[in-house]
């Protein structure tokens, strides 16, 4: 088939009308009617009844407009590969990121840097931890900001600094009307959003938790996991239960009248933001002096003043 036959079958299908086809495909109905004919000859075989409420498909009709719709779909993920080719550039360095810390940092960064290297091609790739450490060890990036303590084999890391992960709730009852600092058995029995189950900052809290009271997460009462904060802020603002964010998402969200910050008698659950790097891997220049840059050029007040180390 040709891919203006494809084009009248598929339309035809979806209006079950000629004259509403021709109309989309901007032809007249004649005209329509005779490539219909057209590709029924082909085929030797009827493709459609005529109605007197418009087209119904043959058997045949139905296999062939089967067929046509899977070589549309094809044909748009050509398109998407060929743009994919035309849109793609070779980055100079390449450097991971993780969801919060490294997302909130790394873009403004970038562009500081451009100032000074406009040749620098920068690709900046998001992701959770387990799979930026991985990336490392392949050397499909040159470095990474990454959340919490990283111990793996081969891999060198540098503390930037130390944020904190905070409690926010829904403004509403019992959340709002619990003395602060709230207790750690009412936190237990308080319905829970848990984040990013793979990402490092899970595994500050579980660390916490268990280290202090010998409890894991899944001691928590867990209702729901999402995967991006959005979803997982919007899950608090909705009434669905209280979550722990970091203060880089914290600040988004300080405003915001549907949500509320509170204590928890408990010590600050800190964690470290650390450039992580493959230390058996040969670094290029350009991207040793990127990656130092991000070392000098941490905006002031990021990090938790009394944990900087």
């Amino acid at each position: 088939m040709q891919l203006d036959d494809i084009e009248v079958l598929v339309t035809v299908a979806e209006t079950k009308s000629l004259s509403q086809a021709a109309e989309k495909l901007y032809m007249s109905r004649p005209g329509l009617s005779q490539k219909i004919a057209n590709i029924e000859s082909r085929f030797g075989m009827k493709l459609y009844e005529r109605t007197s409420t418009g087209v119904v498909p043959t058997p045949a009709g139905v296999i062939v407009t089967k067929f046509a719709r899977k070589m549309t779909s094809l044909e748009s993920l050509l398109a998407a590969e060929l743009a994919a080719v035309d849109e793609n550039f070779d980055s100079t360095i390449e450097v991971g990121m993780s969801f919060a810390d490294g997302v909130t940092l790394l873009p403004a960064l970038v562009k500081k840097f451009h100032d000074l290297h406009s040749d620098a091609l920068v690709h900046l790739e998001a992701g959770y931890e387990p799979g930026l450490l991985k990336k490392l060890k392949d050397g499909d990036i040159n470095f990474a900001i990454l959340e919490n303590e990283s111990v793996e084999e081969g891999i060198a890391t540098e503390t930037l600094g130390y944020s904190q992960l905070l409690f926010c709730a829904p403004d509403k009852p019992p959340y709002n009307s619990t003395p602060q600092p709230v207790k750690i058995k009412t936190l237990l029995e308080w319905p829970m959003i848990i984040y990013e189950w793979y990402s490092g900052r899970h595994m500050v809290g579980n660390r916490h938790f268990r280290d202090r009271y010998g409890l894991s997460l899944r001691d928590h009462n867990m209702v729901a996991r999402f995967d991006t904060h959005e979803a997982m802020m919007n899950g608090v603002r909705a009434g669905l239960g209280w979550a722990s964010v970091p203060r880089c998402i914290a600040r988004r969200y300080r405003n915001d009248p549907n949500i509320i910050w509170f204590e928890v008698d408990t010590d600050p659950m800190r964690y470290p933001i650390d450039l992580a790097w493959n230390a058996e891997r040969a670094i290029s220049p350009l991207a040793l002096e990127f990656m130092d840059f991000v070392r000098n050029n941490i905006p002031d007040g990021y990090f938790c003043s009394d944990d900087k180390q």
